[in-house]
């Protein structure tokens, strides 16, 4: 399995805030893309998922997107997340979670904190 947008357009980045409205430049805002983005995740539980992320993250050691793409990676079926980056800088988050084995009670964390989404959108 080759999953695509690990990081959730960068909404796991946690540089959005809800207050603030979407990032100028971020895929928040551009094009047609936006609105989708926005009409996915722009929502108050998807911000408190992100700032629970942001605890575990924090306790951990881990930066935000880092611990994201360990969690993907670190299912048996995943070969290879797809990041996207609209410039390098943000790339090294992502590649930084090649090397990191994320302990069981975290990734226990993450996958009890993230069941609701990966029934569907529906539950968003």
């Amino acid at each position: 399995m080759i999953p695509y947008n690990p990081i959730a357009g960068g909404f796991l980045s946690g540089r959005h805030r809800r207050e603030a409205g979407p990032t100028e430049g971020s895929r928040f805002t551009l094009g047609g893309a936006g609105k989708i983005y926005q009409d996915r995740y722009w929502r108050d539980g998807m911000f408190e998922t992100v700032e629970q992320l942001g605890g575990i993250a924090r306790t951990a050691g881990l930066d935000l997107v880092t611990m994201a793409v360990a969690w993907v990676m670190a299912n048996p079926v995943v070969t290879a997340p797809i990041i996207g980056a609209s410039r390098p800088e943000q790339l090294a988050p992502a590649i930084a979670a090649e090397a990191v084995a994320l302990p069981a009670d975290v990734k226990s964390q993450l996958d009890e904190l993230t069941s609701p989404y990966r029934r569907g959108d529906a539950v968003r």
